[in-house]
């Protein structure tokens, strides 16, 4: 058991969060009751995922996603309001960590995506580029897009869309999960034949194809899983928690 003060405490500096400028509330979101002994972990914050936390007995809920983002705190309605209600029923304590889970070299959803496909980590991503949360994996042998497909879809428990140009054998990766088709020039800049990413848009495929490297669109959710994971795990081990965690896999 810890006090959640503690439980914040820890992992702000495990991740440093306070150094990674984001977009989102990092840290405690919603305060819940103070001691934690059960804590429940999923890449984001819905109905579904509070409700099977609360079921669980879970003193907080620990997500990738949360519910406060760009600071913007009101109005308050619809499913936002349903959520927060859920929450305070409950008496849960909303923990969430966006950009620093991205980021982290050891835990980070990126880094572990790519030791996760049989990679190895090289450097950040983008390179040279301050704050990079991305990641560059490379294999010692060349890998063909069947290959890469397969190992993408036993780690993510789902077939990812390929667009691009197909390319005779793979062996440097640019790895951006979630929404990461913002960076297939810079992942093709950094002599990368591939980019790993959550989703795609429509325009992904020509621009894919025009700078000449393959896009594997594999989820947004489920290339975000192991981070958040993974936090948890160093929470058990270190606060002797109780954990679970809670799955809602996400076509998208």
């Amino acid at each position: 058991m810890v006090h959640r003060a503690e439980l914040i405490a820890w992992c702000d500096e495990r991740l440093n969060a306070a150094a990674i400028p984001d977009i989102a509330s990092n840290g405690l979101q919603l305060e819940g009751r103070a001691e934690i002994r059960r804590l429940a972990v999923a890449v984001s914050t819905s109905l579904l995922t509070i409700d099977a936390a609360a079921s669980w007995g879970a003193d907080a809920l620990l997500v990738h996603h949360g519910l406060f983002w760009g600071g913007t705190v009101g109005p308050i309605v619809g499913g936002h309001a349903a959520r927060l209600r859920s929450l305070f029923a409950a008496d849960l304590n909303l923990i969430a960590y966006h950009l620093p889970l991205d980021a982290h070299p050891v835990i980070g959803n990126n880094t572990l995506l790519v030791e996760a496909i049989g990679l190895t980590v090289t450097d950040r991503f983008p390179v040279y580029t301050p704050g990079a949360f991305g990641a560059l994996g490379e294999s010692d042998a060349s890998l063909t897009v069947e290959e890469l497909v397969r190992r993408l879809t036993n780690v993510t428990e789902r077939t990812p869309t390929v667009v691009g140009m197909i390319p005779a054998s793979i062996q440097r990766v640019a790895v951006v999960t979630g929404s990461g088709y913002g960076y297939v020039r810079a992942a093709a800049d950094a002599g990368c034949h591939a980019l790993v990413t959550g989703d795609v848009r429509e325009s992904t495929m020509a621009e894919a194809r025009e700078t000449g490297i393959t896009v594997f669109a594999t989820g947004h959710e489920a290339t975000e899983r192991l981070g958040v994971q993974a936090l948890a795990h160093e929470l058990a081990d270190r606060f002797d928690l109780e954990i679970t965690f809670i799955s809602d896999p996400n076509p998208i």
